[in-house]
């Protein structure tokens, strides 16, 4: 009897749990917030086919075009070995660096992140996420405190929830209320750290790190920055934000990345030997992934080398975002400051805000919807971003898609 009436309340709990997703997906249609995975078809540089449209890409974070280089599949075709001992080289690493994952390929990438970053050394994660993931969460403890930007990406906020650290959200990019908020509770923390984007992936615009670094020197804080956007798009050698500001300091710790301005996939952070050799003990997120294929590490090498001289396009770039922005400004929309890449065009409604990327992408211009959580309740967007690669038409393209639905 009892078994019969557990196998019911069994199947009752069950039923539930699907229902339970099943209402929850429904009730995210309604408000405009469900997501769907659409297939993309790289055409070119700055041309993608989607839903059977060829249309300009302003959705990829390729701020140099380095993706589509052709040294960079040069190099990704020739692995790394000795032509003495080996005939050809596997694809993937097959397993993680501390086991058999460290190749020859990958020692050479993480020596030429750390000559790129002028640092004693370097250490290479899977992802850009999982580098902020181990990293917050290898340095932060439970004895310790965080004080963690609002627009901070989902990759630090979720490493300072696994730190275990007591976690402190200040306004975004509010230095004076970041000030009174460490005043007030910098007490709390044995250890105690500012955690910020330097270039903000949704809005685009840039964290004010001199004056946050002054605050740590003040209030003894470590500074964890992730120069994802940054990298290869600030500084004379596209080192990040802390390059472009002329700020070097032991009070940073230096998160990047390889997927976005550099072309490739991974995450690395570069720093003193002392904590590369305590991510290599502690950061979970490194220790058990395997390593990446050893195509791409001999590629970011090679787009770490070409980087370096892509002076021009960095500065032709942040031009071209300035002046992008004045003319969506001129058409009435409301448009994120600055000069990075990323432009955001506020649309508070995430129902309006799909129909008119839907519509642009009807007129051969695709620009992604963004919309709560990744956004703030009532801050919808259409993020756009630009590459260096993108053309002048293909900037008329959008302004001129963009000035019929204004």
């Amino acid at each position: 009897m009892d078994k019969r009436a557990n196998g019911a309340n069994d199947e009752s709990a069950q039923a539930g749990f699907w229902s339970r997703l099943e209402a929850g997906l429904q009730q995210r249609a309604a408000l405009g917030l469900n997501r769907q995975c659409t297939v993309s078809t790289p055409v070119s540089a700055t041309r993608i086919l989607r839903n059977g449209v060829i249309a300009a890409n302003f959705g990829a974070n390729d701020y140099l075009g380095l993706a589509w280089h052709p040294m960079l599949r040069q190099a990704a075709s020739v692995a790394p070995h000795s032509a003495a001992l080996h005939s050809a080289a596997p694809f993937g690493s097959s397993a993680s660096p501390l086991v058999t994952g460290q190749t020859p390929g990958h020692a050479f990438l993480i020596d030429a992140i750390a000559t790129f970053k002028e640092t004693q050394s370097a250490i290479v994660f899977s992802s850009g996420y999982a580098a902020n993931l181990g990293t917050v969460a290898a340095l932060a403890s439970k004895d310790d405190v965080i004080f963690s930007d609002r627009y901070n990406h989902a990759s630090l906020i979720d490493g300072c929830r696994l730190s275990r650290a007591q976690v402190i959200v200040y306004p975004h990019c509010d230095v004076t209320a970041l000030k009174a908020l460490v005043q007030q509770h910098r007490h709390r923390g044995r250890f105690a750290f500012v955690a910020t984007d330097s270039v903000f992936s949704m809005d685009g615009d840039l964290a004010p790190l001199l004056e946050i670094e002054s605050l740590c020197c003040q209030f003894d804080m470590q500074c964890i920055v992730d120069e994802a956007h940054a990298t290869g798009v600030y500084g004379e050698q596209g080192r990040g934000l802390c390059e472009h500001l002329s700020l070097s300091s032991s009070r940073i710790v230096s998160v990047g990345t390889l997927s976005k301005a550099l072309g490739c996939v991974g995450g690395f952070v570069a720093g003193p030997i002392v904590l590369t050799d305590w991510l290599t003990n502690h950061a979970r997120s490194w220790i058990y992934s395997t390593a990446s294929t050893l195509p791409n590490a001999t590629a970011a090498r090679k787009a770490i080398e070409l980087s370096k001289g892509m002076c021009d396009a960095r500065r032709s770039l942040r031009t071209n975002a300035i002046k992008l922005r004045t003319r969506l400004s001129g058409l009435g929309f409301e448009v994120g400051q600055g000069d990075s890449p990323i432009i955001p065009i506020y649309i508070d409604d995430p129902i309006e805000v799909m129909k008119l990327s839907e519509q642009l992408l009807l007129a051969g211009v695709y620009v992604p919807a963004i919309r709560p959580p990744t956004v703030p309740q009532n801050r919808s967007l259409l993020r756009v971003s630009l590459s260096a690669q993108h053309s002048d038409a293909e900037l008329d393209q959008l302004v001129n898609a963009l000035r019929s639905r204004a």
